[in-house]
């Protein structure tokens, strides 16, 4: 595996790049609507901007580590922040064997930028950076989210797992989905 960061990655309409202190409130604004932040699993959230703040500037340090993979989902004919897209160490496990997520503003759901977001952090990831596994899960009705990992080549396993989302009242079951570095390479042409 090669720690190469969060690289900008363009592709049609898209940019990844890593984030920048203009995205965080942008980012933090997204994720305080209810429709894009119900399944989004993070240690803690504050939902006053004051607050929430200090966590999202913590994080501003690290983003250009290259250790780091998370990108802002940046819409090109708007330069406009829209989302965010990662790929995340997995605890008790190599660093080779990576958890994925995403989340894009609700306004720019439905047009096919979650997929192509995606679909250009697994490319880099597998070809670049050279992981060997992607595992990771999907609350079972977040139907968008398990649409395109589906779409992308994952498989879904037999394992369902209960997590408590950020701003969940309990747990709910998660699907859980892996795909290989040679499954999403022989599978995946487009």
């Amino acid at each position: 595996m090669k720690y190469l960061g969060s690289k900008r990655l363009e592709f049609d309409e898209l940019i990844l790049r890593s984030t920048l202190e203009s995205d965080l409130k942008v980012l933090w604004e997204i994720l305080c609507n209810r429709d894009v932040s119900k399944y989004y699993l993070v240690g803690k959230f504050n939902l006053n901007w004051e607050d929430e703040k200090k966590w999202q500037y913590k994080k501003l340090e690290h983003a250009n580590d290259n250790d780091v993979f998370i990108w802002s989902i940046i819409l090109k004919g708007e330069n406009k922040c829209i989302g965010q897209v990662c790929s995340q160490k997995i605890s008790g496990k190599p660093d080779d064997i990576r958890d994925v997520g995403w989340f894009i503003d609700s306004n720019y759901q439905h047009k096919g930028y979650g997929s192509k977001a995606a679909k250009l952090m697994l490319d880099y990831m597998f070809n670049e950076v050279g992981i060997l596994k992607i595992e990771t899960c999907v609350e079972k009705n977040n139907v968008s989210s398990y649409k395109i990992m589906e779409k992308l080549g994952f498989k879904k396993t037999n394992i369902i797992r209960k997590v408590k989302y950020t701003f969940a009242s309990e747990e709910v079951e998660c699907l859980c989905y892996e795909i290989s570095h040679d499954e999403y390479l022989n599978g995946f042409k487009n």
